[in-house]
């Protein structure tokens, strides 16, 4: 094989035509275009072998592209006079130059290869035809426009690595933390802590918000995950109330809050009070919020209303407390920064809660407290049971304490008791000596936010209970109003009636002669036969 040289031979530039016919509808596919300057000493008339061939692979497959083209076009003879005159040759010559480029790869086991690479490139573009329209379409134009932006912006990351390697790290991370962030968000409020290095971190800590279901979910897994609930409260100890009394007190474990002395003495109507006493016997810390709820004084002077109305009162608080709605109405700023949610654990029916805030958690954030049920009393149902006298006080006490996996540990009570004022709520935490206390101001904020929203709870279920029986007792009236009426319409229609049918028998009976052989009717009635009448 003769290598080509500069002075002998130029580059071929290829632009490939097949015209198909199909029912005498010509189709052009593909233009063919070929450039070549033929060396006179190698031409078949002066006694050469027609030229060398191109030294570059990627030309020789041109050469079979045009050798296909040819062979695939719809007049062979025309298209390669049509190359050959384009390049100033003649049908000869360029035929011998194609049978010996495709000889020569044949001999160098090139041609099976390059082939398959001119047969694909042929059916691709006989293809493009019928999809140049697909391609051209809207979406296919977003989805290229878009994937050249992504390409752009990995060669031009790829370059900026290469340059400054530590800030294109650094920007990585913050990239990675940022879409971290964006998908965890809403799923846990992204947990920067769990409590599992006690020096550092002191429970469960979110950055946000914490979702109320993913607080459930969490709650739930640690029960299964311990087996049960472990409360972390010290080991309770007894000590006496009083030098004189017999009774003692249980500080610690569960229950303790059912022993103490709440006072409400300094409770005001619709103020809420805390009290917070650190010199307790066997207590670290006790706050207390207290709050009295009355029902509003109007002119009327209704006993049975005013009944109602504390009925109704009655009635919102204990389902208030049964519910465990006790965060529904936070005031002020803290507004979502305080959830509670209580659960049931179907497998041994126990009850299960679970506490958030904000500044409780660790660097200031939402910390999470897990709860468990301690004791619930409820004297009302007690002195229905027993046949009371009415005039008992209703008293209802719900107490939750902590679990491990916490910020603090100590015991929630929730307490409504009526009072001759009124009912009065409040919230106490108890923190026992040796259990973990958050401050004094994060406690207070905590029992005080509990119960201004189980007051509002109370109030604004009243109103809507006292609603709905006003309504209903205002349809009642108009519905009895409406039938009354249509009663005593239809009586007097009746009794018209009659009278009318009774003239109408006298005239009858006073202008017919034949009144005994004809009825009213028009019927002969039988001879000696009864006598109907109306």
């Amino acid at each position: 094989m003769k290598h080509i040289n500069t002075s002998t031979i130029a580059v071929i530039i290829l632009y490939i035509t097949l015209v198909c016919c199909n029912n005498n509808v010509i189709q052009t596919t593909h233009a063919l275009e070929a450039t070549f300057t033929p060396n006179p000493e190698d031409s078949i008339e002066n006694g050469g072998d027609g030229g060398p061939l191109p030294v570059s692979m990627q030309q020789r497959k041109q050469l079979l592209e045009l050798e296909a083209a040819i062979i695939n076009s719809q007049d062979p003879a025309a298209t390669l006079n049509h190359v050959a005159q384009q390049n100033n040759m003649s049908q000869e010559e360029l035929a011998g130059m194609l049978e010996r480029n495709h000889k020569d790869l044949q001999e160098s086991g090139q041609l099976e290869g390059m082939m398959g690479e001119v047969n694909a490139s042929l059916a691709a573009q006989q293809q493009g035809g019928g999809s140049r329209s697909m391609a051209g379409s809207l979406p296919r134009r977003i989805i290229s426009l878009v994937t050249s932006i992504i390409m752009a912006l990995i060669r031009t990351a790829s370059v900026q690595i290469s340059k400054n390697p530590k800030q294109s790290t650094l920007l990585l991370i913050l990239l990675t933390a940022t879409l971290l962030s964006i998908y965890n968000a809403p799923k846990n409020g992204i947990v920067i802590s769990s409590g599992v290095f006690p020096p550092f971190c002191r429970g469960h800590t979110t950055l946000l918000e914490p979702p109320i279901d993913y607080l459930e979910r969490y709650s739930v897994q640690s029960y299964e995950r311990n087996g049960g609930w472990i409360s972390s409260l010290p080991e309770a100890t007894n000590k006496k109330k009083k030098k004189k009394s017999k009774s003692n007190k249980q500080v610690g474990g569960v229950g303790m809050t059912s022993s103490l002395d709440i006072d409400t003495s300094n409770v005001e109507e619709g103020e809420v009070t805390v009290n917070t006493n650190r010199r307790v016997d066997g207590y670290t810390l006790i706050t207390t919020a207290s709050t009295l709820l009355t029902i509003a004084e109007t002119d009327e002077e209704d006993e049975e209303l005013q009944l109602e109305e504390i009925d109704c009162m009655h009635e919102s608080i204990k389902a208030i407390i049964e519910e465990r709605k006790f965060t529904e109405f936070i005031p002020g700023k803290d507004a979502r920064s305080l959830k509670f949610r209580s659960f049931l654990i179907e497998d041994d029916m126990s009850e299960g809660a679970i506490f958030s805030m904000k500044l409780l958690g660790d660097f200031g954030r939402y910390g999470i407290q897990p709860l468990c049920i301690s004791y619930e009393i409820d004297n009302d149902d007690d002195s229905d049971e027993e046949e009371e006298s009415t005039s008992s006080p209703m008293t209802h006490c719900v107490a939750f304490h902590t679990l491990t996996g916490g910020h603090f540990d100590g015991e929630l009570q929730f307490l409504v008791q009526e009072t001759t004022e009124g009912d009065g709520i409040s919230v106490t935490l108890a923190i026992p000596k040796g259990g973990r206390a958050p401050s004094t101001r994060l406690a207070e904020s905590m029992v005080s936010s509990l119960t201004s929203s189980i007051a509002e709870s109370a109030l604004i279920r009243t109103k809507q209970t006292l609603a709905r029986r006003s309504q209903s007792k205002s349809y009642r009236t108009q519905a009895t109003s409406r039938a009354k009426k249509k009663r005593h319409m239809r009586f007097e229609q009746e009794k018209l009636q009659e009278e009318m049918a009774a003239e109408r028998k006298r005239k009858w009976k006073r202008n017919n002669k034949d009144v005994g052989r004809y009825r009213p009717t028009g019927c002969r009635g039988p001879s000696g036969g009864p006598k109907f009448g109306f």
